[in-house]
């Protein structure tokens, strides 16, 4: 009968479509080993596992939940924001977005939701929020109705597309497969034709209208990928810049 840890090692192998084969040569082990690790007539050691989960690309909670099915002590802490280990991580976030500053910068957690913001982002989601927390994706759907975002079908479609693969590489997120469907279940989104968004772009940029000024703007993406901490770790850095001098003398005004 499978054990616990062998339940989770054959459902993270189908969900990264590796054979059993394929995932013996990426953790450098017997295809009979592997074998015998999911049908729970063999237990792995602390160090299989963590061979596994890096080979298996585990999310590091998926990692700490693979080590404690085990019967090992997890390796990836999970600190509350106030944490004083985690104090340079923030200043770090606060530092790259305030440096950034007149253009948006923000910081998101895992689900999109925006934590930490510099003016330029904050004077772009005031145009686009409908009050409450800010999420990026119901910031979106929000601007479906209003003539903010001159490409949202394209920005929209692109965000689907990055939500999705995001699910996939956690291996399941009901937080966002919520947000998911309801971008995609959106009338606008429903109708777009796929043939008009070009993905050949070097930059896909998002495209604002305020007043009569159109601004320009394509983003960079950064991620903590040292840190240990599993909230910290997922924080996504969003920083973006103008794509012409249109867009730059409107923020440094």
């Amino acid at each position: 009968m499978p054990s616990e840890f062998g339940a989770i090692l054959k459902d993270w192998r189908k969900t990264r479509r590796f054979s059993q084969l394929d995932l013996s040569l990426e953790a450098e082990m017997s295809a009979r080993h592997l074998s015998f690790l999911e049908s729970g007539r063999s237990n792995p050691s602390r160090a299989m596992v963590l061979r596994l989960s890096d080979a298996l690309q585990l999310p590091r909670s998926a990692a700490n939940q693979a080590l404690n099915a085990a019967g090992f002590a997890p390796v990836y802490p999970s600190l509350s924001d106030d944490a004083p280990e985690l104090a340079p991580v923030n200043q770090a976030i606060a530092t790259m977005i305030d440096h950034h500053d007149p253009f948006p910068g923000y910081a998101i957690d895992r689900h999109w939701n925006v934590v930490n913001s510099n003016r330029g982002a904050e004077m772009i989601m005031a145009l686009a929020s409908s009050g409450g927390p800010a999420n990026l994706i119901d910031i979106l759907i929000n601007c479906a109705g209003l003539d903010l975002i001159e490409n949202w079908d394209e920005v929209a479609v692109l965000s689907l597309s990055r939500l999705r693969t995001e699910i996939l590489e956690l291996g399941g997120d009901d937080h966002l497969s919520t947000l998911a469907g309801r971008l995609a279940s959106h009338e606008r989104v429903k109708n777009v034709d796929m043939g008009s968004v070009n993905l050949n772009q070097a930059v896909i940029p998002t495209i604002f209208r305020v007043g009569e000024t159109r601004l320009s703007l394509f983003s960079v993406i950064a991620q903590f990928g040292s840190v240990l901490d599993i909230r910290a770790g997922e924080t996504t850095i969003e920083l973006m810049f103008p794509m012409d001098e249109e867009t730059n003398r409107f923020f440094k005004r």
